[in-house]
């Protein structure tokens, strides 16, 4: 078991699952926090109590499930949604936002008038991230720009973008901030700087075979790089990434790489 998977275990220790649905996971982080994922495309849902109202923060749990996620909340809380919050501007974290601001519910960027919300941004898996650390429960939102369940995926702001971003996040809070990624399990800000690390070495490796004039079949037999991507694959799935998948990480790598070289 590698050194990240082993923080990962522990992190899971720190909050606890509710079954509500089947298609519709839920988990309590603190008495203001939960975070709801649906298994069409496993979104992190944030859901944030206030004294004013509820914030849901992506919330797309899949497009037939949206009066599930709407019945699910209001189960936990009995407040209304007041505000619609999006990590960045994907269908997979932005398609739920018509069904709750029919509902009354507003679509905003910032919270400007509560003290405890900070948002950033940064651009790093989109041009446009945005980072949400709720003060009260000491939970950081960060959208794709961390995943503990897939490869990374810097390519918007390629690699000063994603160090950009992995420092704002880790200024966030203290050592026991909980990191809510995209998708995946929520982590510790220990997890995150491993999966910079593991980030860094990929880029690094696939950096060094282009040179070397190796195109994207022969870096996916590659046992150093197929061993880096293995980092990534926290929920031990076999295979991790479908052999399209991984090229495809590959060819985009590449992309960023070349892009980075021109500058």
């Amino acid at each position: 078991m590698t050194k990240f998977k082993c923080i990962q275990l522990i992190s899971l220790l720190f909050f606890s699952p509710t079954v509500f649905s089947s298609n519709i996971h839920v988990e309590k982080l603190s008495d203001q926090v939960h975070v709801l994922s649906g298994k069409e495309y496993g979104t992190n849902i944030g859901l944030i109590t206030t004294e004013n109202g509820l914030i849901l923060i992506d919330p797309m749990p899949g497009g037939g499930h949206l009066l599930e996620l709407d019945n699910i909340v209001k189960s936990i809380y009995d407040k209304p949604i007041i505000y619609i919050l999006n990590t960045h501007a994907h269908s997979d974290h932005t398609g739920g936002n018509e069904f709750f601001i029919k509902q009354g519910a507003r679509f905003v960027e910032s919270i400007s008038n509560s003290d405890d919300f900070v948002h950033i941004k940064v651009k790093s898996h989109s041009s446009n991230d945005n980072i949400y650390y709720h003060k009260i429960s000491n939970t950081i939102f960060v959208g794709d720009v961390f995943d503990t369940s897939w490869h990374p995926t810097f390519y918007a702001g390629g690699t000063q973008g994603f160090n950009d971003a992995i420092d704002t996040i880790m200024k966030l809070g203290d050592e026991q901030a909980l990191i809510v990624p995209g998708h995946g399990a929520p982590a510790s800000k220990l997890s995150l700087l491993e999966f910079r690390k593991n980030t860094s070495e990929w880029i690094m490796r696939v950096r060094e075979l282009h040179q070397k004039g190796w195109d994207e079949d022969r870096i996916m037999n590659d046992a150093q790089a197929k061993s880096i991507v293995e980092k990534f694959n926290l929920g031990d799935r076999s295979p991790f990434l479908p052999q399209k998948a991984f090229k495809r990480f590959i060819e985009r790598t590449i992309s960023v790489i070349e892009k980075e070289k021109g500058m």
